[in-house]
């Protein structure tokens, strides 16, 4: 994989490597990374589906109007927009779904009985206005639960981002949960221009700037003092005499009642549980709670979401609705720092003598392919096979490759049965015969030499043939 900034070797720039660079922000997917992008998204969206969702799918462009209706305070300059030869008019590429999936249930589902529990996959698109923000194509998967409100249904959507990336692998995350109902209702005496200053003050935790932004703002003496103790609240259970303490009478006092006990209730998930009374998030259709899962390795949040209730009202039928979206490729990260990427199952590749073993492996759910005549072995290593199926003079014989599947030597196979199998100290099997090629033309013979290999492959380390009697 090429980066953009990278160096590369002079070498590489003679084939060619460089020759037809990528846009800024975008980025190919070798085999391997491609593989964990889909095996992540397979076990997140099969999480969504263990817990009731629906997938569906949208479009990655509608007309800007309708699209930008959605996006509350996007900045305009991340949304990459072009015209439609068909129609002239002007469209936008997706760089969130939310406002999408709001669209399909208030207008596509608009007579389906509620609660709606719906999950999607794919790209959003955003221009990359943030210095830590490198890429413009993001791959999420997320859901959205829409006509169901409350802590319970704040809860669900938690939960189910918790075990999600649990399912992914993920064997620790911290989840840290904020409220609109409290920076809000503090923001909103302002005029936009002084509400966007004292917001991004906010999000820096900068208490000299925000101090003097809000002297002489049109704001209640409570709410002042409210909004300049924001930057101090947030962290555990420590947190919250505090809190309550310095934001009673103000218009944050019941965003603080409803956060306290969603953070209360939000213990009993498994993670450690933060709160962060000062927040702001770029999306301004949130109403509610707002949460974030971190982990190490991608210095962002792997999952992020809340309740956003008046969002659908732009569509049609106002309804309340809250969701969650994963960062694939953060998740990603966060796995390869722990060491918890998931694992590649087997491969083979096959002798070309032995092509007509190939249709009987496939059947035994072995993935396979026939090999070059010449250097098989840097052939499957370099193309991450897990093992080799070789006819040597000794018989049929299976090699693992490299430490792929975390086992060395071979194991021998004569004809469909097994002789003897090869622990890690050995380099070769012994077989009593050779196999002719010929006989697996036969498919019962075929179908015993494939579901032989899987079992060999599927052995545990040291386990050889007998060894159950043994």
């Amino acid at each position: 994989m090429i980066l953009q900034g990278a160096a590369v070797p002079a070498a590489s720039v003679a084939r060619g490597v460089l020759r037809h660079p990528l846009p800024a922000g975008m980025r190919d997917r070798l085999p391997e990374d491609a593989r964990l992008e889909a095996e992540l998204s397979r076990r997140l969206l099969g999480s969504f589906e263990l817990h009731g969702y629906e997938q569906v799918g949208v479009p990655a462009f509608e007309f800007a109007e309708v699209l930008e209706r959605g996006l509350g305070s996007f900045a305009p300059g991340e949304v990459l927009r072009f015209v439609e030869p068909e129609s002239g008019e002007v469209v936008a590429l997706r760089p969130d779904m939310t406002p999408q999936l709001a669209r399909l249930v208030a207008t596509r589902l608009a007579s389906a009985p509620l609660p709606a529990r719906l999950s999607y996959q794919g790209s959003v698109l955003r221009r990359p206005l943030e210095r830590a923000r490198t890429q413009r194509q993001v791959l999420q998967a997320g859901v959205e639960l829409v006509g169901l409100s409350g802590v319970e249904a704040d809860l669900e959507i938690l939960e189910l981002a918790v075990a999600s990336v649990q399912r992914a692998g993920l064997s620790y995350a911290v989840l840290d949960l904020s409220h609109a109902g409290i920076t809000g209702p503090l923001l909103e005496p302002l005029e936009p221009e002084r509400r966007d200053e004292v917001a991004l003050a906010l999000s820096l935790k900068d208490q000299s700037q925000l101090e003097a932004l809000t002297e002489g703002a049109p704001l209640s003496a409570v709410d002042r003092a409210a909004l300049r103790a924001l930057p101090q609240l947030h962290g555990g259970e420590a947190l919250w005499p505090r809190a309550e303490r310095l934001l009673a009478g103000s218009s944050a006092e019941r965003g603080v009642r409803e956060l306290h006990l969603l953070w209360t209730r939000a213990r009993a998930l498994g993670v450690p549980v933060l709160a962060d009374l000062g927040e702001v998030r770029a999306f301004r259709y949130y109403s509610g709670f707002l949460f974030q899962l971190l982990a190490e390795g991608p210095g962002r949040p792997l999952v992020s979401g809340g309740r956003y209730d008046g969002l659908l009202g732009r569509f049609g039928e106002s309804r309340p609705a809250a969701g969650m979206a994963v960062d694939v490729d953060r998740l990603r990260l966060a796995l390869a720092r722990t060491g918890e990427l998931p694992g590649r199952g087997a491969r083979v590749l096959v002798a070309p003598e032995l092509l007509a073993l190939t249709s009987a492996l496939r059947a035994a759910r072995l993935p396979c392919a026939v090999g070059p005549t010449d250097d098989r072995a840097a052939y499957a290593a370099a193309w991450r096979y897990t093992h080799r199926l070789e006819l040597e003079s000794a018989g049929l014989v299976l090699h693992p490759v490299g430490s792929s599947m975390g086992r060395a030597g071979s194991t021998g196979l004569a004809g469909s049965s097994v002789e003897s199998t090869i622990d890690s100290s050995a380099a070769a099997a012994a077989v009593s015969q050779s196999v002719a090629s010929t006989r697996w033309a036969e498919a019962s013979e075929a179908e015993r030499v494939a579901l032989e290999v899987r079992r060999l492959i599927e052995a545990p380390v040291g386990a050889g043939p007998g060894a159950e009697g043994s």
